[in-house]
């Protein structure tokens, strides 16, 4: 691989981190609020919150695989299946963030008449949205940079 495969992964994971951070900050300043706001704020923290423990937990890990591949503890075919099977686990939760999306909206859409309904359901399909793109975009890249090895 071009650079060690967990440097690259912990790299990766910050912008879930930094929308983790985000969304629970903005999301409790939203907490004084009632009906859509307060529900949409409520989504935002326990999502961000949830992005934000993963993130952690997936950077640590990272960190130290990426500290055992320099002293020769992990070798360039463990980085490989690493990757692989993070690959895979981003390409489910895609599929998986779709179906947040879907559940979201068809809350909302189902109980027009309850703003703090909608709120709940645009806030789940506004963090779905978020790791949609995310999950999908670093599956991609991870793709991109196994294919970029198997030619080198």
């Amino acid at each position: 691989m071009q650079e060690n495969f967990f440097v690259y992964q912990r790299r990766a994971l910050r912008p879930l981190l930094v929308w983790g951070i985000g969304s629970s900050v903005l999301g409790a300043l939203m907490l004084p609020f009632a009906g859509f706001w307060r529900h949409f704020g409520l989504q935002a923290v326990a999502w961000g919150v949830i992005d934000v423990l993963l993130a952690i937990i997936g950077r640590r890990s990272a960190l130290l695989k990426a500290e055992r591949m320099a002293t020769g503890e992990l070798e360039e075919r463990d980085a490989l299946r690493e990757a692989e099977q993070f690959r895979k686990i981003l390409t489910v939760n895609a599929g998986l963030d779709v179906g947040y999306i879907l559940v979201g909206l068809a809350v909302a859409l189902r109980y027009a008449e309850r703003p703090d309904r909608q709120g709940l359901g645009y806030g789940i399909a506004t963090q779905g949205a978020f790791l949609l793109v995310f999950d999908a975009l670093l599956a991609r890249q991870v793709g991109q940079r196994m294919d970029a090895d198997d030619h080198e």
